[in-house]
């Protein structure tokens, strides 16, 4: 109908009579050639939706190659994983976490000095500033849309740092929110009528997003809210859109937020054969920081924390922003996703004692974790190509590093194989430790080979993560048993509890 309204408007307003021909071709062949062109469209995205969910099936059906089945008294949970979709990326060295990355690994990366942050002497001191945000225009438009919803209260967002800190996290809202465009069921979900979208079935996305801890628990959710409204207006459905309540809640580090996420992606008492979940689960989590504030350097230079002047051990105030998507293999290959990175386990620990006042750092902690998470991965220590810390240049950070290799990852040089990425691109506290993932993420993305993620920057809380290819993917045998199951230490959950 639409072409036949065309043609006919073309030829009055051309004054041409149509002879048969004009008749036949253009009121009946390309009529019928646009709707086999639709047709075709639809029968491929079907075909490929249905492809990729034969292959995560296929996989989920079967025991992984480098799943050794449980060891007694492992938990069958415990290797439970997600695969990443898809990441986004704010340094002060730029958004592209692959050039980051070689770039820290060549060490050509310098934090430069800071004309707006000076320490007690007046001396700008070294830090990490990214350029050109708007943090202005977040600052109008959030307020709008916080008078809109909260009339007569207070957004509770004072400092310069707090709009930064809003700002980077909305550029990965909005980065994010364009990737989940390529769900090949929203187009579906969209023209589908009211009464029978729920059929389509296009999953719940959870939202988790980690603000600043010295913000106010209703401050975090109010601010977590309007992100997820920028994720919704990059084409979202917003009734499929659930804000995780942990944005508000405990403090939490963000690896330990992260297993929450797998932990509770699917039932445990269903009893599956592989730990790939075969239902659709769909989450998306955003962590922005900006620690360029000068009551923070002033806190940090009484604590003999700051990197300055002689003191060259110390932290770097920066800011920071990165984000993941999370999915179920299945919807990770239909998104586009050709080689998934899987997200295992994390295991989280706790120095009851600060590190930072600390004499002697103990590196038992860290190498129990370490070694818990690579159990729950199924992955041999000399599997190993990279260790991503977020670390940065105090020695008790770069001491218990070096206890862990030593002990638990013989095989690793950690002259070239370990990334610090608080040591190069400056702390921003949360945003570090997901932006540390992010980097290990793209290591394995790119290599094929499995990568510890290590963080060990807090003063008291420990976290580690092994994220490698998914097997009916990644390309070359695997072994044949879990090289990792010989490991004295508990399962995952027990150094949690440790204490130094």
């Amino acid at each position: 109908m639409v072409t036949w309204v065309m043609f006919i408007t073309y030829w009055s307003g051309a004054n041409h009579m149509p002879d048969g021909g004009d008749v036949i071709v253009y009121l009946l062949v390309l009529p019928a050639a646009f709707l086999l062109l639709v047709w075709g469209v639809s029968k491929a995205r079907s075909a490929l939706v249905a492809a990729a969910a034969a292959k995560a099936a296929a996989a989920a059906a079967a025991p992984a190659p480098t799943a050794a089945p449980s060891e007694p008294g492992h938990p069958p949970e415990r290797r439970w994983t997600l695969a990443i979709v898809a990441t986004a990326l704010r340094s002060p060295f730029g958004a592209d976490a692959s050039s980051l990355l070689e770039q820290i690994k060549s060490q050509s990366l310098r934090l430069p000095l800071d004309g707006e942050l000076v320490n007690d002497q007046d001396m700008p001191i070294l830090a990490g500033r990214i350029g050109d945000l708007q943090s202005e225009e977040t600052r109008e438009i959030y307020q709008t849309w916080h008078q809109q919803h909260f009339p007569g209260q207070d957004p509770m967002l004072m400092g310069d740092a707090h709009w930064r800190s809003l700002t980077l996290a909305a550029d990965i809202a909005r980065e994010l929110g364009g990737r989940l465009q390529w769900h090949p069921l929203l187009e579906e979900y969209r023209e589908a009528a009211r009464h029978r979208q729920e059929e389509v079935g296009l999953p719940h996305l959870h939202l988790l997003v980690l603000l600043p801890t010295h913000w106010g628990s209703e401050t975090r959710m109010q601010a977590a809210r309007w992100l997820g409204e920028q994720v919704c207006l990059a084409g979202w459905p917003a009734e499929k859109l659930n804000v995780l309540p942990a944005a508000a809640g405990e403090n939490a580090h963000p690896l330990q937020h992260l297993d929450r996420l797998v932990a509770t992606s699917r039932d445990a008492r269903t009893q599956q054969p592989s730990p790939y979940l075969a239902s659709s689960y769909l989450a998306m989590v955003i962590a922005a920081e900006c620690n360029l504030d000068p009551e923070i350097v002033k806190a940090w230079q009484q604590d003999k924390q700051l990197l300055q002047g002689s003191q060259n051990i110390g932290k770097a105030p920066a800011e920071a922003a990165a984000g993941l998507i999370l999915a179920d293999a299945t919807q990770a290959l239909a998104m586009g996703t050709a080689d998934p990175v899987l997200l295992h386990r994390a295991s989280v620990g706790r120095h009851e004692q600060s590190v930072d006042q600390a004499r002697r750092v103990s590196g038992e902690l860290l190498i129990q974790l370490a070694q818990a998470a690579l159990r729950d991965a199924a992955i041999a220590p000399d599997q190993l190509a990279l260790l991503v810390s977020d670390g940065d240049y105090r020695a008790s950070r770069t001491d218990e590093i070096m206890k862990l290799g030593y002990a638990a990852l013989p095989e690793l040089d950690l002259g070239s194989q370990c990334v610090k990425l608080g040591a190069t691109c400056g702390s921003a506290g949360q945003a570090t430790a997901l932006s540390a993932l992010v980097l290990a993420h793209t290591a394995t993305s790119e290599s094929g080979e499995p990568t510890l993620c290590v963080c060990n920057e807090d003063a008291h809380r420990r976290a580690v993560v092994a994220l490698s290819l998914a097997p009916v993917i990644a390309a070359g045998a695997a072994p044949d048993s879990d090289p990792a199951a010989s490991s004295t230490s508990t399962a995952s959950h027990a150094p949690a509890s440790a204490t130094v």
